[in-house]
């Protein structure tokens, strides 16, 4: 018998065995992340003990909220699982009044986000390759920027993350990089964290393609001689050519999508790489 219910600390090992046989980039330390920012929102389809499914919740403030970790083991998949994971966790965050819920699909996901009224907004690249010095970046480190970098953030995506960007900064591979605009006033940062296969670049909010380019050249340099992804927004700052001349190459597409009522958020022109399929 299937049994719904509530994704647990001690479901971790089992649930990054999941993600990892999809071939997802997530740690245990990610999965760890997405129960500690919302224990309550995060949910699992059980067989007997086995865990065979999940998904994650992520609300930001009381205006839209993420789902990610949409995985049914393939075993176990057109059994309709997928879909009741996704009501659960739907069901959720209307109980809590978020009026706009928002998701990254992968091609095989698409069609049940569908069924279930999830419109298409953007799209998304995953893309991948070893880190090198290039030019010397305009970006620099700041030790202490959480405030800042929340605000940034706030602006270019849309939604108060602050919760999610407190943890991301306190865990991730150095402090935030920030560059500075006209005016010295600051216009983008970018953060890094290490991931299952490849370190992960992201979010990169920028105001100017000038300014991505800093920030991810930044990076580069930062992580040198380790593979490197992240999520690109086709339209934002950054571009499909800046990261062909790293010598980065393109792994898949996603798309993002929409359920409920309509919001800018996270579909910005600012909005240079996610901070991941899990969390936008």
């Amino acid at each position: 018998m299937v049994r719904m219910g509530r994704l647990y600390p001690d479901d971790v090992d089992a649930a990054l065995a999941l993600s990892a046989a999809e071939g997802w980039n997530q740690s245990a330390d990610d999965w760890r992340r997405l129960l500690r920012l919302d224990p309550h929102g995060c949910f699992a389809s059980r067989a007997g003990e086995r865990l065979i499914g999940t998904v994650t919740t992520t609300t930001y403030g009381r205006t839209m909220a993420w789902i990610g970790m949409m995985v049914v083991h393939p075993d176990q998949r057109g059994q309709g699982i997928g879909a009741a994971l996704m009501r659960l966790a739907l069901d959720y965050l209307s109980r809590l009044g978020i009026p706009t819920v928002k998701l990254d699909a992968t091609p095989v996901g698409r069609p049940l986000y569908e069924s279930l009224g999830f419109v298409a907004e953007a799209e998304v690249e995953r893309w991948q390759g070893v880190a090198t010095v290039g030019d010397a970046p305009d970006a620099r480190s700041a030790s202490g920027a959480l405030h800042q970098v929340a605000m940034l953030d706030e602006a270019g995506f849309g939604a108060d993350r602050s919760a999610l960007l407190e943890i991301l900064v306190a865990e991730g591979v150095g402090d935030p990089l920030i560059v500075h605009s006209t005016g010295a006033s600051p216009g983008g940062f970018a953060l890094a964290r290490r991931a299952r296969v490849a370190t992960y670049i992201g979010p990169l909010i920028a105001a100017s393609a000038r300014e991505a380019e800093s920030l991810l050249d930044g990076m580069l340099a930062r992580l040198a001689g380790t593979d490197v992804c992240l999520d690109l927004h086709a339209g934002g700052p950054l571009t499909r050519e800046m990261l062909e001349r790293r010598g980065f190459t393109r792994r898949r597409g996603l798309t993002r999508m929409r359920f409920g009522s309509p919001s800018a958020a996270g579909v910005g022109g600012l909005v240079g790489a996610s901070a991941g399929p899990e969390y936008g």
